[in-house]
C-alpha cells in the first residue's frame, strides 16, 4: 500500500469516526462555523474602518500627496503658509507626469483656523480657502451639496465685503441655519490680529464625516488671502490626486525628483516638504501595522471556543472507545496510526465547520458590504477618529480567509493531540477486559 492509498484509507476511517456520533461532529463544525464566521466579520469590519478612513480623508481634500511647508510633518500647523508657492504651484502644473501616474489632478488650498458664529453659538472650524473649479478635482465637497449650490467663479465677495460659505449639515442644524442666513468668520491675519467677516451660506454639504462636516468651512482662496493680508494670494498646501491610493508613493518621489532642482535655488533647500497620504495620516498606516501583527491573535482568540469543544468532543469520543481502540492494538495496530486518525478525525471536522464558516462569513460580509454597517449612534466617538465615515462597509481579503482557514486547521491539531496520545496509552488487556 503506498502513501496516496493509506491516506485514503485513513481518511474514509477518520470519516466514518466521525460519522458515528452524528450529534456530538455536528456541534463541533456548528462551534467551528460560528467562531469563523465571526473571525471574518472582525477582520472585514476592520477593513472597512480603514477602508473608511483613508476613503475620507481622500474625498474631504487630502488628496494622495501634498506639498506643505517644510517641517509639517512634525509640527502638524495647518496654519502656516507655503513659501513661494505660486513658482511651487506653476512648475507643478507644468510638469509631464508618467502614463502610469495619469490622469494627476492637483489644487492649492489655503487654511486658516478660525471661529464660525452667529448670535451666541459658535464653533472652533478650519476655513478652508479653495479654487472652485480646481477643488472638484481633488475632493467631493461639490458631490456632498444637499441644499444650495457649490462655489463658483460667479459666486465672489459682494460690494459689501460680505463672502460666500458652505457648511455643512451638522453646524447648519445645530445653529439653525439656512440657505442665505448670514454668519460671522472671524481668523487670525498676518499681523496676528483678530479680522472678522460676513459670510453668506450659499451652500450646505453633508459628507459621510461628522467631524469634517462639524469642523470645515470652505471659502474662496481669493476672498480667505484678502482677509489675512489684503491684495495676496496665499496657499498652505498643493493637494494632488492620481489614480488611487497604491501610486501615491511613486508620485511622491517622481515630485521630489522634479520639483526640488529647480526649486531650492529660489526658495531654499528646506522651504517645504512632499508628504505622502500615509505621511499626512500616521494613525491610518499605525492602525494597518497594528491589525496585520494582531490579526492572526484575533483568530487564535475567536476560534479558542471551537478548540476547546473539539478538545472536549474527541477526547469523549476516545473514552466511549476504548474498547475498540484496545482491540486496534492487540491485533497490532500502530500506535502512530491511532494518532494518525484521531487527527484527522479533528481536522475533517475543521474543515467542514470552516468551509460552512467561509459560507455563512463570506455571504454575511458580502450582504454587509453592500448595505453598510451604520454607526451614527456612536458618532461623538468616530468623530474623534478623524475622518471615518459613520457607515463603514466590510471588507475581506484572499489572505484574511486563507489566514483563517489555516488557523482552524491549526486549532484543530492542537486540540487532537492530546486525546491522540492519550488514546496510545490505552492498555489492550485492561481495554478489552472492560477494567479500562
Amino acid at each position: 500500500m503506498n502513501l496516496l492509498d493509506r491516506l485514503k484509507f485513513l481518511a474514509v476511517f477518520a470519516w466514518r469516526s466521525a460519522l458515528r456520533h452524528k450529534r456530538r461532529s455536528l456541534l463541533v463544525v456548528s462551534t467551528a462555523t460560528v467562531g469563523m464566521t465571526g473571525v471574518l466579520f472582525s477582520m472585514g469590519f476592520s477593513n472597512g474602518m480603514v477602508d473608511s478612513m483613508i476613503r475620507g480623508g481622500v474625498q474631504s481634500g487630502m488628496g494622495h500627496v501634498q506639498i506643505r511647508p517644510a517641517g509639517f510633518e512634525q509640527e502638524r500647523k495647518i496654519d502656516r503658509r507655503l513659501p513661494e508657492a505660486q513658482s511651487i504651484l506653476e512648475q507643478a502644473e507644468s510638469l509631464q507626469y508618467p502614463d502610469s501616474l495619469q490622469p494627476v489632478h492637483l489644487a492649492p488650498r489655503f487654511e486658516r483656523e478660525g471661529l464660525l458664529r452667529i448670535g451666541s453659538y459658535q464653533e472652533g472650524v478650519i476655513i478652508t480657502g479653495v479654487d472652485p473649479a480646481k477643488e472638484r478635482e481633488v475632493s467631493s465637497f461639490d458631490e456632498w451639496i444637499i441644499d444650495g449650490q457649490y462655489l463658483s467663479e460667479s459666486l465672489e465677495t459682494d460690494s459689501t465685503g460680505i463672502i460666500p460659505c458652505l457648511i455643512g449639515k451638522v453646524n447648519a442644524n445645530r445653529m439653525e441655519l439656512e440657505l442665505g442666513d448670514y454668519v460671522i468668520l472671524t481668523l487670525g491675519n498676518h499681523n496676528s490680529e483678530s479680522v472678522s467677516v460676513r459670510a453668506e451660506i450659499v451652500g450646505l454639504f453633508e459628507s459621510p464625516m461628522t467631524g469634517v462636516d462639524r469642523h470645515t468651512v470652505l471659502v474662496h482662496r481669493s476672498a480667505l488671502s484678502n482677509l489675512y493680508q489684503e491684495g495676496t494670494s496665499e496657499i498652505s498646501n498643493i493637494t494632488f490626486l492620481t489614480q488611487d491610493l497604491s501610486h501615491s508613493r511613486e508620485l511622491d518621489v517622481f515630485l521630489e525628483d522634479s520639483l526640488n532642482p529647480g526649486l531650492h535655488a529660489e526658495t531654499g533647500s528646506t522651504a517645504f516638504e512632499i508628504l505622502s497620504f500615509f505621511q499626512l495620516q500616521p494613525q491610518i498606516e499605525t492602525m494597518l501595522n497594528y491589525i496585520d501583527d494582531i490579526k492572526g491573535i484575533i483568530y487564535g482568540v475567536l476560534m479558542s471556543g471551537f478548540a476547546l469543544t473539539l478538545l472536549n468532543s474527541v477526547l469523549m469520543s476516545v473514552f466511549e472507545r476504548t474498547r475498540e481502540i484496545g482491540i486496534q492494538m492487540a491485533i497490532g495496530t500502530r500506535k502512530s496510526f491511532i494518532v494518525a486518525s484521531i487527527i484527522m478525525e479533528s481536522v475533517i471536522l475543521a474543515m467542514a465547520g470552516s468551509i460552512t464558516g467561509l459560507i455563512a462569513g463570506g455571504g454575511l460580509v458580502a450582504l454587509l458590504a453592500i448595505t453598510g454597517i451604520p454607526l451614527g449612534s456612536f458618532a461623538g466617538g468616530i468623530e474623534m477618529i478623524g475622518s471615518m465615515s459613520t457607515v463603514v462597509y466590510p471588507r475581506i481579503s484572499a489572505d484574511d480567509i486563507s489566514l483563517g482557514f489555516y488557523v482552524a486547521i491549526g486549532m484543530s491539531i492542537l486540540a487532537s493531540i492530546y486525546p491522540a496520545f492519550k488514546a496510545t496509552a490505552i492498555q489492550p488487556v485492561e481495554a478489552i477486559g472492560g477494567r479500562h
